[in-house]
């Protein structure tokens, strides 16, 4: 099974509500797409997503690889 293993989903802020994990994408290494924005997006764009507490987790799109550990800035950890 390509990808197997546990899920991670990054979550800066725990809310009462659970809101649906934004599932991103990885291209060619590095290029994250957000398919909900259907746009790629700037580091800009995923810290602000993790500053506004925003749970999601991004998908290598050739392995299938949860990858998000490998995107997430350390200081935003």
């Amino acid at each position: 099974m390509v990808g197997g293993g546990p899920r991670r989903v990054f979550e800066m802020m725990p809310t009462e509500k659970s809101s649906p994990v934004r599932q991103l994408k990885r291209y060619g290494g590095c290029r994250l797409y957000d398919p909900e924005r259907q746009a790629y997006l700037a580091p800009q764009d995923l810290e602000r997503l993790i500053r506004q507490g925003v749970r999601f987790s991004v998908r290598e799109v050739v392995t299938g690889q949860d990858v998000t550990h490998e995107v997430v800035p350390p200081d935003l950890q």
